[in-house]
């Protein structure tokens, strides 16, 4: 997308507490979900974690982006609809170990009705920003309409419904239109960034969560001295956020938004935290995995969750930063082993303990640190050479 001319640009509202209450029930389903990656999944576990997580993320990136519009006062009108959301996310939630099978009727229900609470506000505000009655129709009624019939449809059509309704949201988001410079104006980029990072924050926490869960479970010295790696490694992957990716998002956000490059500003908030937060739960069930088999040898699927956690982690940073409009030289440092060397991980595990495993995750994760700083200062060394020169 070309940019456009530099505007006035509205910022700085902070998260309201009821959306971090949305948080933590949206942060309870992705725990529910994840169980699928416990223990040694397959390809089928794995795609089944990133099916069912999809519908609950475009919930999540619909009550964000509602609420960032139209929620900077939260009316009685606004509890109601985040109120009746909740409700829809836990009850589906509850239904997802058996979404494919005789709770899929819940599960589709769900997606319906929080898809037509947050169609809503868009309908009662369309002349005021000038969008058309037929998109939130297309994008909201449209897609629950597809989870109702899915209800009365066998499988595997049902499920083909399923994704259908998924793809007319991703698709409709993917063509702005005349909503740009609207939405350039009025996008408050700094809640924006704060909604996400807080989530991330409650994603590690849930992470925190499945380590301590697993060690009551499997109470014994090798699974003690696992946790404790682990918990080291979560601390680490959050440090590499919040030290590294967090404050780069907020300058890369802010510059997007005043190019008037809404296309891209899209992607880094609702597209790429969808693979950077499945990423996190991918490495989080791995390393539950690998606290419940202790001293003993971690199957190849936990070991390829860890991987392919950190991977997706890391992929999600990278193209985030090349949206932003970083060099491609200055993140190939950090960025190509942060997607290739956790692979390692699954060759090792089937040689060495679990124990041993989660020791290479912490040593891995110290040098993809290190690499980061090398790499900021060599950014910061080329900058001043520039300025000098």
């Amino acid at each position: 997308m070309s940019e456009g001319p530099e505007v006035d640009i509205r910022g700085g509202r902070r998260a309201h507490w009821l959306e971090l209450v949305f948080d933590l029930v949206m942060v309870g389903y992705i725990g529910q979900v994840a169980h699928f990656l416990h223990g040694d999944p397959g390809w089928t576990q794995v795609l089944v974690f990133f099916a069912l997580f999809a519908p609950a993320w475009w919930a999540w990136v619909n009550m964000t982006l509602t609420l960032n519009l139209f929620g900077a006062h939260v009316t009685p009108v606004v509890w109601a609809a985040v109120t009746v959301a909740m409700i829809a996310i836990g009850i589906m939630a509850a239904a997802v170990p058996e979404a494919l099978g005789e709770r899929a009727w819940v599960f589709a229900v769900g997606n319906a009705l929080i898809r037509l609470v947050w169609m809503l506000p868009w309908i009662a505000k369309r002349r005021t920003i000038g969008v058309p009655l037929w998109r939130p129709i297309a994008f909201s009624a449209l897609p629950a309409t597809l989870w109702l019939i899915s209800v009365a449809v066998a499988p595997p059509a049902r499920f083909v419904l399923w994704a259908v309704a998924i793809a007319v949201e991703v698709g409709l988001l993917a063509f702005l239109g005349s909503q740009t410079a609207w939405l350039q104006r009025t996008l408050d980029v700094d809640h924006l960034l704060e909604r996400v990072s807080l989530l991330v924050v409650i994603v590690f926490g849930e992470s925190i969560l499945a380590t301590i869960a697993q060690l009551d479970e499997h109470w014994r010295l090798a699974s003690l001295g696992t946790a404790i790696l682990a918990f080291i490694a979560i601390s680490l992957l959050a440090w590499v956020f919040f030290h590294y990716a967090s404050g780069s998002a907020e300058a890369g956000l802010h510059r997007l938004q005043t190019a008037g490059r809404i296309g891209a500003l899209r992607d880094a908030v609702m597209y790429l935290p969808f693979v950077l937060i499945a990423g996190i739960a991918l490495f989080a069930a791995g390393l539950g995995t690998a606290v419940a088999e202790g001293g003993h040898t971690l199957p190849a699927g936990g070991a390829a969750c860890i991987a392919g956690g950190i991977a997706l982690f890391y992929l999600a940073s990278v193209v985030e930063s090349l949206r932003y409009g970083v060099r491609w030289r200055d993140v190939v440092l950090w960025g190509l082993p942060g997607v290739a060397l956790p692979w390692v991980l699954v060759p090792l595990s089937a040689a060495v303990t679990a124990a041993a495993v989660v020791a290479a995750v912490v040593l891995l994760i110290v040098v993809m640190i290190g690499l980061a700083e090398l790499n900021r200062r060599r950014m910061r060394a080329a900058r001043a050479s520039s300025l000098v020169g």
